[in-house]
């Protein structure tokens, strides 16, 4: 962050280029927001990048910068107005540009945000119908697992396990972790490994559960995560209690 603000970025101001200080802004934005200091961040893309680009007319630019901000507004609980630009302003840009990848995945979060507010047939259909095959078709591993693992989440959700959607839920955590294992993602691994876990347990395959739960502890453990890690193990004992001797 210092490096961005004390040394790029004036560089980029006594040249007057004014595209490259938009980008830096842009990467000072994205660090202030891992911090969490979401408030400057968005002021920031809204204040100071987005402007620039559409002075300059970059209509791509601008649509990510506008996801940028969509993605903070999502994370604060402002989510009818993330809704609103990625519908609006974000999702017919890549639209017009035939960016058939970048569509895909801006219906994703669509549906993310979906999802969230309870509408989980229609994020289910954009996930399935319309993001999912974009990914397949461009081989998108990483694509493909994050889509997997979203849709069984809003099925177990809405009470999946309990319904007809079992064997589907299954079969969607199967594929999602092992293209995560095949990645080597271990924030991925642990996610999607705490979920499949206990839904081949509650399956009745508890060995297998255990086996899982064992992988995502261990990767919760590479990213220092120990909450997650005492949770998990927690969550094996109680496995363990209900498995005959």
């Amino acid at each position: 962050l210092r490096i961005r603000r004390e040394k790029e970025l004036p560089v980029y101001e006594r040249l007057g280029d004014v595209r490259e200080r938009a980008v830096t802004l842009g990467r000072i934005a994205d660090i202030l927001t891992a911090r969490g200091q979401v408030d400057e961040a968005l002021r920031i893309r809204r204040e100071e990048q987005l402007p620039v680009y559409e002075r300059l007319g970059d209509v791509r630019s601008r649509a990510v910068t506008l996801g940028k901000i969509a993605g903070i507004l999502t994370a604060r609980g402002e989510v009818d107005e993330a809704l609103r630009i990625r519908r609006e302003e974000e999702l017919p840009v890549y639209e017009r540009l035939g960016d058939v990848r970048e569509r895909a995945v801006t219906l994703g979060k669509i549906a993310d945000i979906l999802a969230a507010r309870g509408q989980v047939d229609e994020a289910l259909r954009l996930h399935i119908d319309e993001e999912l095959p974009v990914a397949r078709a461009m081989g998108d591993i990483e694509g493909i697992a994050h889509i997997r693992y979203s849709c069984a989440m809003i099925r177990l959700q809405r009470g999946g396990l309990g319904a007809d959607e079992a064997q589907t839920i299954f079969e969607e955590l199967t594929e999602s972790f092992t293209l995560a294992r095949q990645l080597g993602r271990v924030d991925a691994i642990g996610a999607i490994g705490v979920a499949y876990g206990q839904v081949l347990a509650a399956a009745g395959q508890a060995t297998e559960g255990l086996v899982v739960l064992d992988q995502a502890a261990e990767a919760f453990a590479i990213l220092k995560q120990t909450d997650h890690v005492a949770q998990i193990r927690a969550l094996q004992a109680k496995i363990q209690e209900r498995v005959p001797a």
